[in-house]
């Protein structure tokens, strides 16, 4: 069998789209089976492995103590391996169940943290003139993703004292959307373009005293709304200075951007969690604030976590 996960390393390294990483799990994947069948003493060739060996071997991943995700993606590997040997039509691993994932609602920041979230960001002010405040209230009430968040260029900020909305042109899956700032969304946003717009004349005078022009992305409001000292912030650069803000709440956990956007799904499906006297949304509704294409993947967010029962049943403490 060595032999024949050599020659599959190779074909993979050669002729597949597969990062280095992946085809490396596939290899130790199916070299992990090899080894159980030599314990196991069923030396067989490929050309006689059956449904019981594979079940077999998932009942040992099973016992000890492997995660679905691990054997799933092991029993993945095993069944490329035996397509690309010659078992296609009667692959012993595709006629395996998986091991069912037992889905977790995500977890959204409780009402108390988040309000240490802002206050953290608040005193960031001092230092950032407002960006991570514009940045962790704009997903927190608007529930954009980060590479979202990133691409926003000045107009696709409407911002009005009154009102405001927010447009991703270039959403996942390209999807166009708008969504609504409520005002803790809009007044972080109004105080950090103003800044911003500062920065666009700084940006345009240095490079007047160099004769050069200057760099399309810093103008205002054609440039990127979000920059950082070198430039228009990348989705990494947003995801420290999220997670600095986080430290700075002393969270129990680290925080994301993704944590924020669970934050504006929650509190629209379930707004009593956050004190908010307020109807829940439609699912349809937040799917399409969202952006999600499915709205099985909206669905998701509706579970409730066991403190969400204890709170709905009269017993939460926070």
């Amino acid at each position: 069998m060595e032999t024949a996960i050599a020659a599959w390393e190779q074909h993979l390294l050669r002729s597949s789209k597969l990062s280095a990483s992946t085809i490396t799990e596939y290899i130790q994947d199916v070299r992990r089976f090899a080894a159980w069948l030599r314990d196991q003493e069923r030396m067989a060739p490929i050309s006689d492995l059956t449904v019981g060996d594979s079940k077999d071997y998932r009942d040992a991943l099973l016992a000890r103590g492997r995660s679905p995700s691990t054997i799933n993606r092991a029993l993945t590997s095993l069944a490329l391996f035996c397509d690309a040997s010659g078992r296609a039509t009667d692959n012993p691993f595709r006629l395996l169940d998986r091991v069912d994932l037992v889905e977790h609602a995500p977890q959204a920041l409780k009402h108390s943290a988040w309000n240490a979230v802002r206050r953290a960001a608040e005193q960031a002010s001092r230092r950032d003139h407002g960006l991570a405040l514009a940045l962790v209230c704009l997903m927190r009430y608007a529930g954009l993703r980060v590479g979202e968040v990133a691409a926003l260029q000045g107009s696709d900020l409407v911002l009005s004292p009154r009102r405001g909305t927010v447009i991703v042109r270039r959403g996942k899956g390209l999807k166009h959307r708008e969504v609504p700032l409520v005002i803790e969304a809009r007044d972080p946003l109004l105080r950090y373009q103003d800044h911003r717009r500062q920065l666009a004349e700084r940006w345009a005078a240095w490079a007047q005293v160099r004769r050069q022009s200057p760099p399309a992305l810093s103008c205002w409001p054609e440039g990127r709304v979000f920059l950082g000292q070198r430039g228009p912030l990348t989705e990494r650069g947003i995801r420290d200075i999220v997670a600095k803000i986080g430290q700075a709440a002393k969270l129990d956990a680290p925080l994301s951007p993704h944590d924020l956007r669970h934050n504006f799904a929650t509190a629209l499906l379930d707004p009593a969690a956050y004190g908010l006297d307020r109807p829940p949304l439609p699912l349809t509704a937040v799917q399409d604030l969202l952006g999600h294409a499915d709205p099985a993947t909206t669905a998701i967010y509706t579970k409730a976590s066991p403190s969400d029962l204890a709170r709905m049943l009269g017993e939460a403490d926070d």
